[in-house]
């Protein structure tokens, strides 16, 4: 006995991943939906398959997510930096500031590096890394670059 069949439909907004089990002819077909953090992206896939099988031409659905070209040089930065953490033997901070941070600017050493934003803004960039690489990723599968909300309180 089968489970069914597993598709991949590509699609101008981005591919179909579909499990059909086995159906009843006539019977209509039955969309599932699995409720977790991803539920609107899901449903939205679901509604993008829906008009296509109906015969709609594809659109470009509005809650796709399209970094903006700064988002993009953030991303590939925070890529960057990843990349340059795993190299042996382990750079420091100051190492990755003056190669990608800050390729072409003089930073200070010892006390003037301990004491400066570059160094504060090197550290918070190598935890977003992290961050993204632990799992942070997920919240971009799900359509936004998510990150730190500043309350208002």
């Amino acid at each position: 006995m089968s489970d069914g069949r597993h598709l991949v439909l590509g699609d101008i907004d981005g591919p179909h991943h579909l499990w059909l089990r086995s159906t009843l002819p006539e019977q209509p077909l039955a969309y599932i939906i699995v409720r977790d953090p991803a539920i609107e992206v899901r449903r939205q896939a679901a509604w993008r398959l829906d008009r296509r099988i109906g015969g709609a031409p594809p659109t470009r659905s509005a809650g796709a997510f399209r970094p903006t070209p700064f988002q993009r040089q953030r991303l590939d930065l925070l890529l960057d930096i990843l990349d340059t953490l795993q190299t042996q033997p382990r750079p420091t901070s100051h190492d990755i500031a003056r190669r990608l941070i800050y390729p072409g600017m003089s930073i200070g050493r010892g006390m003037e590096w301990k004491s400066s934003t570059e160094r504060r803004r090197t550290q918070r960039l190598i935890e977003e890394a992290l961050a993204l690489m632990r799992g942070g990723y997920r919240t971009l599968l799900r359509g936004s670059l998510g990150g730190r909300q500043k309350s208002t309180a």
